[in-house]
């Protein structure tokens, strides 16, 4: 897994080939954890279980999940036909049907996701407006199998929650202030050809954050964990190591750990020891669960943050597909975007 960094990798890669997958990853979760938001766009979606069936078929896709005291109350997912989505290959700029991504000249990055489900009952609007400035880009071109930009890591951000049903009127909404965080995926051909497990997670504290990401169960493991200053400088940790403990099983069958500690040498040279506590699941599934984690460091608390495990091999497995498609919207048979 190569580490980027920046708006320059920020852009779309114009991956074809079967199971390539590129996405757009944004999160808002406010500090004392009571409402959050996770938005991604894709271009060839990992787990849509149209493309797992069918890996040259790639179309864009979209998921957007909405927490409130950690519980998810709200959420959408599905495909829409490449013909009705647009990449940009000079900056991170993503419209899937109505969700858009769009970047500014002032570097403010606007995300706004539209009625998604019209044709339902329910409906789902959020807004995002990141202020600060990214992160500064790295000089290597994206050369490996797989690759990771931290493109805006830590960020201030406005957030707008609107939730509506039956009437087509929002009942629920929320706007206030956040730490957002940014980051973007890409591949080259499926995450299961070269993933086991995954292991993501990610924290803001008061004037700095730490951001994690490990695939221990792989043939070619890989472990980054980095600081992230108050102006968005990535400071990697050196001689990283990961533990896992409180190990659980889900009503899947799906294992994981409640538990991630995080050991290495921050770019300070000091030693370091950090515990992400995965104890609110607000997302479970038969491959995935997503966390609101409680993060500590010497026994003190950093603050709330989020974090998510996936078994990336279960893809593989035709059994799950079915419950991939309970609450999945085809654009292209529904025939809106």
């Amino acid at each position: 897994m190569q580490l980027l960094t920046g708006p320059d990798h920020d852009t779309c890669h114009a991956l074809n080939g079967a199971g390539a997958y590129e996405w757009w990853y944004t999160d808002a979760l406010t500090a004392d954890g009571e409402w959050g938001v996770v938005a991604i766009l894709f271009r060839g979606m990992p787990m849509s279980p149209a493309y797992l069936a069918a890996p040259s078929s790639m179309a864009g896709g979209y998921a957007v999940s909405v927490y409130h005291r950690g519980t998810r109350i709200a959420f959408a997912f599905g495909d829409v036909p490449l013909e009705q989505c647009a990449f940009s290959s000079s900056r991170a700029d993503v419209r899937v049907g109505d969700a858009t991504l769009s970047m500014h000249a002032d570097g403010t990055m606007d995300l706004a996701i539209g009625r998604i489900g019209r044709d339902m009952e329910r409906s789902v609007h959020v807004n995002l407006r990141v202020h600060s400035s990214a992160t500064p880009s790295s000089s290597d071109a994206f050369s490996e199998d797989h690759g990771w930009v931290l493109a805006r890591p830590r960020a201030t951000a406005e957030v707008s929650i609107a939730l509506g049903e039956g009437n087509g009127q929002a009942q629920c909404r929320f706007e206030g202030s956040a730490i957002a965080y940014h980051d973007h995926n890409m591949g080259v051909r499926a995450m299961s050809a070269d993933f086991g497990d995954w292991y993501w997670g990610r924290v803001h504290g008061p004037t700095s954050s730490i951001v994690f990401l490990t695939t221990p169960d792989s043939p070619h493991a890989t472990t980054h964990i980095v600081d992230v200053t108050s102006d968005g400088v990535i400071e990697p940790w050196t001689t990283s190591r990961v533990q896992f403990k409180r190990r659980s099983v889900n009503f899947m069958g799906l294992v994981m750990f409640q538990k991630v500690l995080l050991e290495g040498i921050d770019a300070h040279g000091r030693q370091r020891s950090v515990v992400c506590a995965n104890d609110i699941v607000c997302e479970d599934g038969p491959f995935y669960q997503r966390y609101i984690s409680r993060w500590t460091e010497s026994g003190a608390l950093i603050g709330l943050g989020m974090s998510e495990y996936m078994d990336v091999q279960r893809l593989r497995a035709p059994w799950i597909r079915p419950f991939l498609r309970l609450p999945w919207i085809d654009h292209a048979v529904r025939g809106h975007a």
